[in-house]
């Protein structure tokens, strides 16, 4: 697999800012704290706010690229993501390769001084990640985590898996398979019983089928629930 490392300057990593900002109150409030998302006091402060006007966005960019916005981590950033995050995901990705999900050939991997940990695009196959609120240790584990939904995003929409299924998949890829522990605490862990090594490794196709079978019957328990009411 061919990997690309591009720095992102202070137009796009505003822009990136501001994807997550309106992504987080679009998507992902309901499931976790802004501080999970805005690892800033100030960023956090104002973006925890949703829809904010023109006027006050306008302040946070000015704040973001006067303030925040360093490019020399980014560059310094840059050397350890080519000499220590690389070769671990590829390392990684030979491990995946036994698993019959999507398998990338070209992966590019963003730098933005936005101060918002990582996101991936499984249609574009990029992954942006904040080098200024991760440390180098982690950042192998935060890329390959993030790699790792890109690899497994086609199959989590075939199934119909809702997110937090999608994000205890990833979590237990990375641990049953890929060997390592990706500090991710969220997910759905009642879906565990699904995601041994051997079904992972084995039994890939079944155990998404299995997974997808018992959200289902979640779902009619809870309908016929409210239909008792």
């Amino acid at each position: 697999m061919e990997v690309a490392v591009k720095i992102f300057d202070k137009q796009k990593s505003w822009q990136h800012q501001l994807n997550v900002y309106q992504g987080y109150h679009q998507k992902y409030a309901k499931f976790y704290p802004a501080e999970n998302f805005f690892y800033h006091p100030y960023l956090l402060e104002k973006l925890s706010i949703p829809n904010l006007s023109e006027e006050e966005l306008k302040e946070v960019e000015t704040y973001f690229k006067t303030k925040i916005y360093d490019k020399d981590k980014l560059a310094e950033t840059k050397k350890t993501v080519e000499e220590k995050v690389i070769p671990f995901v590829l390392a990684k990705n030979e491990l995946l390769q036994n698993l019959p999900i999507k398998h990338p050939e070209k992966l590019t991997i963003n730098l933005s001084g936005a101060m918002s940990g990582g996101f991936y695009n499984a249609e574009k196959n990029e992954i942006t990640i904040s080098p200024q609120c991760v440390t180098p240790n982690f950042m192998p584990l935060l890329v390959t985590h993030e790699f790792t939904h890109i690899c497994v995003e086609d199959d989590v929409k075939k199934h119909h898996l809702p997110h937090l299924a999608k994000e205890r998949l990833v979590s237990k890829i990375c641990a049953e398979v890929l060997g390592f522990d990706d500090h991710n605490q969220v997910g759905d862990k009642t879906i565990d019983k699904f995601l041994s090594k051997e079904n992972l490794e084995n039994n890939y196709a079944q155990t998404l089928k299995d997974i997808q079978t018992h959200y289902q019957r979640q779902q009619i328990l809870q309908q016929g629930n409210g239909a008792e009411k």
